[in-house]
């Protein structure tokens, strides 16, 4: 869990004291990190046992994470998965907090992969959670929790931090595509065209693909370059 920690911390997937991990010992013993302690400064002795009710065991001086009884939740939803890693990935978070679907499928793995559990699905009072946030569960191993960032569940801390990266990454690819999708119909936006003495709109269609000019194609390129520069270097 440290390392798991440190590593996120270093990928800039959390910052500061955000974002929580934990990992299932049993069904009534968990291991979850302290509330308000920064992921880089994390320790071997800072982490703690909680129990099927999220309260703690044993006489340790840190708190366990706010956010311990939505973990055990999920464990108790998905019997399969003993790792559960909350981030705050930059451009995931930024979609999960203004409700914008990842749907420009520029890879089959981002609709596959990423889930979308809308704010409401999870009722933190009660810690219940509805039907949406359950099915979202079931189906992926990561997902934009809608107003709290990205979750990622596994089998194993390794596969779990996989799974936070992958996330962020798909979401950086999607925004990149997104992007790119705009520069491409500002580039084929056409004036009206004119009958007689009347201004006509183009009939709605299937638009044809779209050839750009060269002086268009080169920024589209010199844009896809410098992102896919910026993803792998990271």
């Amino acid at each position: 869990m440290v390392e798991a920690a440190h590593r996120l911390y270093a990928k800039q997937l959390v910052a500061a004291k955000h974002g929580n991990i934990s990992y299932k010992l049993s069904d009534n013993e968990y291991l979850v990190t302290p509330r308000g302690v920064c992921k880089y400064r994390l320790t071997r002795d800072m982490i703690v046992k909680v129990d099927a009710n999220g309260k703690k065991i044993g006489s340790g001086i840190y708190e366990p994470t706010s956010e311990a009884k939505l973990h055990i939740l999920m464990y108790s939803l998905r019997p399969d998965i003993r790792a559960i890693i909350h981030a705050q990935p930059n451009v995931a978070t930024a979609y999960a907090i203004k409700g914008v679907a990842v749907d420009n499928c520029v890879l089959p793995e981002n609709r596959v992969y990423l889930g979308v559990i809308p704010a409401g699905s999870y009722d933190k009072t009660s810690n219940t959670a509805d039907d949406t946030f359950r099915s979202v569960l079931k189906d992926h191993c990561a997902f934009l929790f809608g107003g709290n960032s990205a979750f990622a569940v596994a089998d194993t801390l390794d596969n779990a931090f996989d799974n936070i990266d992958a996330c962020e990454y798909y979401c950086r690819m999607n925004a990149v595509g997104a992007a790119l999708d705009a520069l491409r119909s500002g580039a084929a936006a056409a004036p009206a065209t004119k009958s007689g003495c009347c201004c006509t709109s183009p009939k709605a269609s299937t638009p044809a693909e779209v050839k750009l000019s060269p002086e268009n194609q080169k920024t589209v390129d010199e844009v896809t370059a410098k992102v896919l520069a910026q993803l792998y270097e990271n």
